[in-house]
């Protein structure tokens, strides 16, 4: 079974296990670490036998690529190409549960494969992966840390009791709230939502351009 790190009373990592599961993560480990919309298990986007190992774990296929973390709004302008859209939605939605697909940059193309013109990136709201994935210094593609098919997990024994063989760290932040994130292209002039989660599309759509 995996390693397990608590969070503190404040629902934050210390910069001790922040520095611990960044490291993990940054070195082809996998880690469960919990969002704002349920738990999700990742690793660093730049090495392809990461990638492939979360969707095997995953038991997902390879036709849907995984989608990426990042610490901040900055950090996600490094790995796509931004856009007036993107920066709009960026400012009133992150940190948050809302994907943006963009065209990946030269250096996004790592955080893909060739065959897709986009990539889903988020800055997450919770303190903890937000802690980690910035302590890791990479982006992170990530799923939701349940099996395909399998609903989202909740608590960290949900996660523990379908995938514990198969990690090797376990940030440990009790129940969080159940919901998707939300997706939007974010690639034209205009929103296009493709997917409604925990924000709806009326708010997507009313978000004031920049």
């Amino acid at each position: 079974m995996p390693d397990s790190l608590p969070l503190s009373p404040d629902g934050s990592l210390s910069p001790e296990n922040a520095s611990r599961a960044g490291a993990a993560g940054k070195g082809t480990k996998l880690v469960a670490f919990p969002t704002e919309s349920s738990y999700a298990v990742g690793s660093t986007g730049l090495i392809k036998s990461a990638t492939r190992r979360v969707l095997q774990v995953k038991e997902r296929s390879t036709l849907k690529p995984l989608a990426v973390m990042v610490h901040s709004t900055e950090a996600a302008k490094a790995w796509v190409e931004w856009t007036p859209l993107a920066e709009t939605l960026a400012a009133k939605f992150w940190p948050g549960p809302l994907l943006l697909l963009l065209k990946p940059s030269a250096q996004g193309r790592l955080l893909t494969f060739p065959e897709y013109p986009t990539v889903a990136i988020r800055v997450p709201s919770h303190p903890a992966a937000r802690a980690m994935i910035a302590a890791s210094g990479v982006p992170w593609v990530y799923t939701s840390a349940n099996k395909s098919a399998q609903p989202p997990k909740l608590d960290a024994a949900a996660v523990l009791a379908e995938l514990g063989p198969d990690l090797d760290l376990l940030i440990d932040g009790g129940s969080v709230p159940a919901g998707d994130a939300t997706i939007v292209d974010a690639t034209g002039d205009k929103p296009r939502v493709t997917k409604v989660g925990q924000i709806p599309a009326e708010a997507i759509m009313g978000a004031p351009a920049a």
